[in-house]
């Protein structure tokens, strides 16, 4: 394993990378190389508080995190279970003014509760898609595809429903983006049963694609996230021919292979809640119904060890409520059941601020004798000596922080990878930057 340094200019010169979503690869890291996983810190003082309440009540909204105007949506939901309480417009949270906003956009049917939706790109320009969902004391649910554009504020109906919902009853179950892709893992067949399908919308066509792997065990309201190129699951529902109970089945989804398999179960069985990746790590926001759930307790998994832990858990234990993350610095989540089954308004926002300024990655493509080489180069560190450089979410090697360092691939071709660094001491890292190898 060869040591490589290049001055900043050198590094400009170098191949232009193209942007899109990851996948595994090895190789190896200039700079004294190790092979050692390392957990990825989250930035030091980190706590939980109180934002502002919803406009009302919420039950079973989605939330959606909106990188191009940094706020945080509320979409969907309900205010009670009674029939007609359906929200009919979404909720904006601003975090630089701590107020939330009813927007003047209008769902396209009332079939709005128990949705998965996430951020997609078409045609250049970022929308929150969301699929599914049912009417508060409905028994039927809808195949619908909507697009909001919170920009714009405008809502429009997509002309690709889900076919995952067959017969007119599934629930979408857990819920994730790669690679401009939302993958949907399981559902609920209301008052039947459980499903194990796992399904791929692409917003190019847009279209749908039903996936030859399963989910080993039926499950629906499953906690699922990315992190690099693989979607992580921590338990969900199962159906005793009555009612619903939490689970604690994990698991591991291969969306370039389509292949899935176990992982170190979450210790407390969950479900009716999201997996957020926040630094690289899995965490399992509360949720569940089964005593002594619902719950506050944020668990964590880590994929390079394959192991679990647990975090600040939030203020009030709840279930079926909004929440979302930026991936590094920030978590909101808001409304949902109480312990006691009653709706809620309330909002906390888990917010950490490490020192360090905000860190900027940029990664080149290098080809040279038929050999690949990604060279990386970052600004804004607080030189405290050292640097974590992570590929698709895992460190590989805590290099010199210099501001520069090459990762060697070797022969390879048609993959793609996903970089970030971050400091040791303060857990700050950097934006991520994702490199095309053809």
């Amino acid at each position: 394993m060869k040591m490589y340094l290049f001055s900043g200019a050198f590094l400009l010169c170098l191949l232009s990378m193209m942007v899109i979503p990851r996948a595994q690869g090895q190789g190896d890291v200039g700079k004294k190389a190790s092979s050692q996983l390392t957990q990825v810190q989250q930035p030091l003082d980190c706590a939980w508080s109180a934002g502002a309440d919803l406009p009302t009540v919420a039950v079973r909204s989605v939330g959606v995190y909106f990188p191009a105007n940094g706020h945080f949506y509320a979409i969907g939901g309900r205010a009670s279970d009674n029939a007609g309480d359906d929200f009919t417009h979404p909720f904006e949270y601003n975090p630089s003014t701590n107020t939330w906003t009813t927007k003047s956009a209008s769902f396209p049917d009332n079939q709005v509760n128990n949705m998965a939706c996430g951020v997609l790109n078409a045609s250049g320009t970022d929308y929150i898609y969301c699929v599914g969902g049912s009417a508060a004391g409905a028994t039927t649910a809808t195949d619908r595809v909507f697009r909001y554009d919170p920009v714009a504020d405008t809502i429009t109906t997509v002309a690709s429903p889900w076919p995952g919902d067959t017969g007119g009853i599934v629930l979408p179950g857990g819920f994730t983006v790669f690679n401009n892709n939302l993958y949907i893992l399981g559902g609920f067949s209301i008052n039947v049963g459980m499903v194990s399908d796992i399904w791929q919308f692409n917003p190019a066509g847009p279209s749908w694609t039903h996936k030859t792997a399963q989910l080993p065990v039926a499950l629906g309201y499953v906690p699922t996230c990315t992190i690099g190129s693989l979607i992580y699951t921590a338990g969900g529902s199962t159906w005793d021919g009555t009612t619903i109970h939490d689970d604690s089945n994990s698991f591991v989804y291969n969306p370039t292979a389509d292949s899935i398999s176990a992982i170190a179960s979450i210790p407390r069985p969950t479900a009716e809640t999201r997996a957020l990746n926040f630094n690289n790590q899995m965490r399992v926001m509360g949720g569940g119904r089964d005593t002594p759930n619902p719950s506050n307790e944020v668990d964590v998994y880590d994929p390079g060890t394959n192991t679990w832990s647990t975090d600040v858990s939030f203020i009030n234990a709840r279930r079926n409520f909004a929440t979302d993350t930026d991936g590094s610095t920030t978590i909101w989540l808001a409304g949902g059941y109480d312990i006691n089954i009653a709706p809620t308004s309330s909002m906390e926002i888990f917010e950490c601020n490490g020192g360090g300024g905000e860190i900027t990655l940029t990664a080149k493509l290098r080809r040279q004798s038929g050999k690949i080489a990604v060279a990386l180069a970052w600004t804004g560190t607080d030189d405290s000596g050292s640097i974590n450089i992570l590929r698709d979410g895992v460190v590989i090697h805590t290099s010199t922080d210099d501001g520069s360092a090459q990762d060697h691939l070797g022969d390879v071709s048609r993959v793609s990878y996903t970089y970030q660094v971050c400091e040791p001491d303060t857990g700050n890292c950097s934006n991520e930057v994702t490199v095309n190898v053809r």
